[in-house]
């Protein structure tokens, strides 16, 4: 367990659901991460899933700093008033209520939201946005998802699911079958086990995105194609955005954001070519500041706001 010094008063039990692993961790509410566990997943199915973070969480409320309220991201689908874990497609996960199996269980409030729109929210709060009232966030790591801050506020659309910007289709000619049933899909093709994919198909071996990236900063001229594709993906996916919704910044974090300066060169290229000018002009494409603890930070601040600290 990775500890750091503690840098405010209260604190916050931190959860992030991802696809292939588990982080927990105490946040103080200046966004200070007090200490940090990773897990990994026996299998990915609801009982698993919900027995392993409580296994987690508990370990983490043993280390001496005792939480008043937690925070949880969810990857997917999720209802944050009804505390619903509605689905993840990487998984048969459907309609958990999962807020309140572990508030019962970890006796304190648990707030849950969509990945996604967590870490926007830290990023408001803690990082590179907070003197920004509309922007995207982009998460690409096992997975790719998005959030919208308009007006100063996360937008959640009609139905509570806005911000899906993983499903837009980038690949119109033999795009990789997605989790949600379409084809060519910025998740199936630029998440991690998406670049794996494309590395593997264009007969570069079995490895991970990591890897990969890897070679490409060693000159290996197959992956350095991987990610110039790579942020042609991105970058197709941000201009529809960006055409859509004129922010003034988009933000990218997730685990693919660690291979940021081998994909962003296409993906500006990309998106100057695919978006008006007038939208895309003064639009700001950049990392998160929030570095590997944006997930968990993002927690933080869902669990922060909702208490009204």
């Amino acid at each position: 367990m990775e500890k750091a010094m503690f840098g405010s008063d209260g604190a916050v039990l931190a959860i992030d659901i991802g696809g292939s692993k588990l982080m927990t961790g105490i946040v103080g509410t200046d966004g200070t991460v007090i200490c940090k566990e990773k897990s990994s997943w026996e299998s990915l199915n609801a009982e698993s899933v919900i027995d392993t973070v409580l296994t987690a969480s508990r370990r983490m409320l043993a280390c001496g700093i005792k939480p008043v309220y937690a925070g949880v991201n969810i990857p997917g689908l999720a209802d944050p008033d009804a505390g619903l874990w509605i689905e993840a497609c990487f998984s048969g996960i459907r309609n958990v209520p999962i807020a309140k199996i572990l508030s019962e269980d970890l006796g304190m409030p648990v707030y849950i939201d969509n990945d996604a729109n967590n870490c926007a929210l830290a990023e408001k709060m803690f990082g590179v946005c907070k003197g920004d009232t509309d922007f995207v966030w982009l998460t690409v790591s096992n997975g790719c998802g998005g959030a919208v801050f308009i007006d100063g506020h996360i937008y959640r659309g009609s139905s509570g699911f806005s911000g899906e910007l993983g499903h837009i289709c980038v690949e119109e000619q033999n795009g990789y079958l997605c989790g949600c049933g379409n084809y060519g899909c910025l998740e199936a093709q630029a998440a991690g086990p998406g670049i794996a994919r494309r590395y593997r198909d264009a007969g570069g071996g079995d490895t991970s995105a990591k890897e990969i990236a890897d070679l490409a900063r060693k000159g290996n001229s197959l992956a350095l194609s991987i990610f110039e594709k790579e942020g042609y993906y991105i970058g197709k996916a941000l201009a529809a955005a960006i055409n859509t919704l004129n922010p003034v910044k988009v933000v990218i974090g997730g685990g693919v954001a660690g291979a940021f300066d081998l994909f962003f060169p296409a993906l500006a290229d990309t998106v100057k070519r695919m978006t008006y000018s007038r939208a895309s002009g003064k639009v700001l494409i950049e990392k998160t500041g929030l570095g590997y603890d944006a997930a968990l930070i993002g927690a933080a601040a869902l669990a922060i706001t909702r208490c009204g600290k």
